[in-house]
């Protein structure tokens, strides 16, 4: 499998700028859900450390609930990446 060259810490910083909380998740290994309280998305990760860069499928998958549920399309979610690198 792939990183990116985002980390995990960049990747919730941007969730949260999008609207998004996250809270523990209660399967085993444990993981962070991210939820939109207003549309309804939902983006289960793990929960690596911060430092750690991003899977390719983790990153893959987060812009595209982003993009189905109209929060953000893809080149406005990679440039909020960017810009939290």
């Amino acid at each position: 499998m792939k990183r990116t060259t985002v980390t995990y810490g960049q990747l919730d910083k941007v969730l949260r700028a999008f609207g998004f909380t996250c809270y523990p998740g209660s399967n085993d290994p444990p993981g962070r859900i991210y939820e939109h309280p207003k549309v309804g998305a939902l983006i289960p990760l793990p929960a690596f450390p911060d430092s750690d860069k991003v899977y390719e499928h983790h990153l893959a998958a987060a812009r595209s609930e982003l993009d189905a549920f109209g929060i953000a399309d893809p080149t406005t979610f990679d440039a909020k990446l960017h810009k939290a690198s």
